[in-house]
């Protein structure tokens, strides 16, 4: 049984039981912030033409004495090129964009030319013969591998997919994932609270975190803090969803009903418990095909599983391939010390060019630092403290 244990084997089980969503086709447009399925070549040579770089004059570099070029048409961007040959001593004039005529093999910018008469005359020193031409396929060739799988697609991607005409791209399907809150204390926003009771913040997070991965619930549901409510929410959700979600009543108090329901239900424990803080009752485990996440209920814990667990394993679903990405490197600006070093603790912090500050405000119950935090510092087991200057671990939020 993998009973508290650390945070780096917690995160060996969870990146080594990702699985791939359903792959699918969609409108290009509709892509923004998938993961491409399969590897995207290209359908055309991009530049498909010759073309100019600049606003200028075309012409043939053969003949350094000449004094003037004549000007015997004009090229524009858009607009065809084959009815125009030039030959020595003449010049066309051509736009930015736009094709190279026959013969023209350099272009000169306008800046450096002279007109008079119907002639282009410029220092022949000032370029060198291929000068401003965009030739074709000189980015991309066709059939030229242009996006492997995996790749995250992002604004410039879909411009740069856009540039070949492809219209449509195969991705991974969103996971289908399901929220299931329990503590009787709960009031949802928008409702008076009354003695003893809390708002709900903890649905609000989520929902809130997953939107910002593309990601959105396919159910929501508050559970009554009763062995029989929570056993058939479970149950019925484990029905509808790929991964569950579940905060609070995963503990070992009177009303947590969370890990004897996952256990009435033949849900394989892959591990419980992490020595970290926050978060130390965490919960993973597998049915079948269908994984199950229960969480802590304090919102700092929520808050910090999700973002060291699971994103990292629901866009490892998603298509991303690597599982920590969201790792990087600072400097402290202030000491930090620990009490029990046997334990991994994530701190909510803010990291800027390069250093890292630890807020204050980080009991499990607190959020204010989580409103302020861009990271969490990752304060590792078996050190006691983390004086400035050093270089320490974060995870960008």
């Amino acid at each position: 049984m993998n009973h508290f244990i650390q945070v780096t084997e917690a995160r060996q089980i969870i990146e080594k039981n990702i699985f791939r969503t359903k792959k699918t086709e969609l409108p290009l447009l509709e892509t923004l912030g998938f993961y491409t399925a399969e590897a995207v070549y290209a359908t055309i040579d991009v530049p498909s033409f010759d073309n100019s770089a600049m606003d200028g004059y075309g012409f043939i570099y053969v003949n350094p004495k000449n004094k003037g070029w004549k000007i015997i048409g004009e090229v524009s961007a858009g607009h065809s090129a084959h009815a125009l040959k030039v030959g020595e001593g003449e010049a066309v004039r051509i736009f930015t964009g736009a094709p190279i005529p026959g013969g023209v093999d350099t272009v000169i910018m306008q800046e450096k030319v002279e007109v008079s008469g119907g002639f282009v005359s410029f220092d022949y020193s000032a370029v060198n013969k291929g000068d401003n031409i965009r030739h074709r396929g000189s980015q991309t060739e066709k059939g030229e591998l242009i996006l492997p799988e995996n790749t995250f697609i992002s604004h410039s991607v879909i411009g740069f997919l856009a540039g070949f005409g492809i219209e449509k791209i195969t991705v991974f399907e969103p996971v289908k994932i399901g929220l299931l809150y329990t503590g009787n204390e709960l009031v949802e926003v928008g409702q008076p609270l009354t003695d003893g009771k809390i708002y709900n913040s903890n649905a609000y997070t989520l929902q809130a975190a997953l939107a910002e991965i593309n990601q959105r619930f396919s159910l929501v549901k508050h559970v009554e803090d009763t062995a029989e409510s929570t056993f058939t929410a479970i149950e019925d959700a484990l029905g509808q969803v790929d991964v569950l979600l579940i905060t609070g009543g995963i503990s070992v108090g009177d009303y947590d009903y969370v890990k004897p329901s996952l256990e009435k239900l033949g849900v394989e424990e892959l591990f419980y418990k992490i020595k970290q803080k926050p978060g130390k009752p965490l919960f993973f485990g597998k049915l079948k095909q269908k994984y199950v996440f229960a969480l802590p209920g304090n919102p700092a814990s929520v808050f910090s599983c999700y973002h060291q667990y699971v994103k990292p394993f629901v866009l490892g679903c998603f298509g991303r391939e690597d599982f920590y990405k969201d790792e990087d490197w600072a400097v402290m600006e202030t000491t930090e010390k620990k009490k029990n070093k046997q334990l991994t603790l994530f701190l909510k912090a803010r990291y800027s060019h390069g250093k890292v500050r630890v807020l204050n405000g980080q009991e499990s119950y607190k959020m204010n630092s989580a409103a302020q935090a861009n990271c969490l510092m990752e304060f590792p087991d078996g050190i006691e403290e983390i004086k400035a200057g050093e270089k320490v671990k974060i995870w960008k939020i």
